[in-house]
């Protein structure tokens, strides 16, 4: 598979100033010669290319830019065409490529074939592909240090710990105790703690940062009719939930997100929790209870113009059980009883 060149859209789809087709392998020049009528490239240094078909007619004008092996990304030869933005162009380009012996790559198959090639690890894979879908500026920067290299740094310093209590522990079965050192139950023990330690350190750090890069999750919750629907319409501050004065308008889950600050929230406005027989509210009302569990922070609204009874009651309930971090609302305060 690695003999074969590959080529595909770099960029998004949709419309804009620039589109990139990229193409890797050991023909990648070779068809860019081809299609660029030029003689040859010139390693890592842009060069506007007129671009032709198998008819050679004119496709566009293009920045060309030659990668040669193994001082790319991939670790193979790459050609990056970048031509005007648009769909159509690009594609056209792609199929041209492809008429001349390329394949359309797999989807992330450039990352494989970097990782294949000893380019990257697979940490940086991973950050890779978690960077291209970062939604906030957190997640960018939490990635980019992962990128550079400081999960790849951590494990192998684990590994180099661990492979030091593998290699005493072999000694202590092939040699007589009176041969080793003294302290080396202690020593291998001593490691052990620290592995411990930093494993667990990590891994809780791990649980707290998830949600600088999926999003923090808030849920709303409250009996019917409180006004979670009107307090994520203003949260979000459009239209985006149906509002009324019936009870239990709101018979699903609504998930929208914003971004305040640095951070992306992820706001869910659940069904009223009550004692209902209506078999859509009451999967409704599960499905509320489902956010709670997925919440990093939920939001309990009162409503403050009517005297506490037993749906409220549920409502503290609720909260009272988890362990999530949690704010009460007290809404129509503007009421009278």
């Amino acid at each position: 598979m690695l003999n074969d060149t590959i080529v595909a859209i770099a960029t998004a789809n949709g419309i804009g100033s620039i589109s990139i087709v990229r193409v890797s392998g050991k023909d990648a020049l070779p068809i860019a010669l081809t299609i660029s009528h030029q003689e040859t490239f010139k390693p890592r240094l842009a060069t506007l290319s007129s671009l032709y078909n198998s008819s050679n007619e004119l496709i566009d004008e293009a920045l060309v830019l030659y990668f040669k092996d193994p001082y790319s990304f991939t670790g193979e030869d790459i050609i990056e065409f970048q031509c005007h933005g648009g769909i159509a162009i690009a594609n056209i380009i792609v199929q041209e490529v492809i008429n001349r012996g390329a394949r359309l790559a797999n989807p992330g198959e450039f990352s494989k074939r970097a990782f294949l090639n000893g380019k990257i690890d697979l940490s940086k894979a991973e950050a890779i592909s978690k960077l291209i879908e970062a939604r906030s500026e957190d997640a960018v920067k939490l990635l980019a240090r992962q990128l550079k290299g400081e999960l790849s740094d951590f494990v192998e310093d684990i590994r180099k710990d661990l492979l030091f209590m593998l290699a005493y522990t072999e000694v202590n079965i092939d040699y007589a105790e009176e041969d080793l050192p003294a302290d080396i139950y202690e020593q291998i023990n001593d490691k052990l703690e620290i592995i411990t330690g930093r494993l667990e350190n990590t891994l809780q750090a791990s649980k707290r940062r998830e949600g600088l890069i999926n999003g923090f999750k808030v849920a709303i919750i409250g009996k019917p009719n409180v006004g979670k629907s009107s307090l994520l319409n203003k949260l979000l501050n459009f239209e985006r939930a149906i509002i009324s004065d019936i009870a239990g308008t709101t018979r699903d889950t609504i998930e929208e997100e914003v971004k305040i600050g640095t951070h992306l929230i992820k706001i869910v406005d659940t069904a009223g929790i009550r004692e209902a027989s209506d078999v859509i509210e009451k999967i409704g009302i599960e499905k509320s209870l489902e956010a709670v569990e997925e919440a990093d922070i939920v939001i309990a609204l009162f409503d403050n113009s009517k005297i506490k009874d037993e749906e409220d009651e549920k409502i503290l309930s609720i909260i009272n059980k988890t362990n999530k971090e949690k704010i009460v609302i007290l809404n129509k305060c503007d009421f009278f009883l």
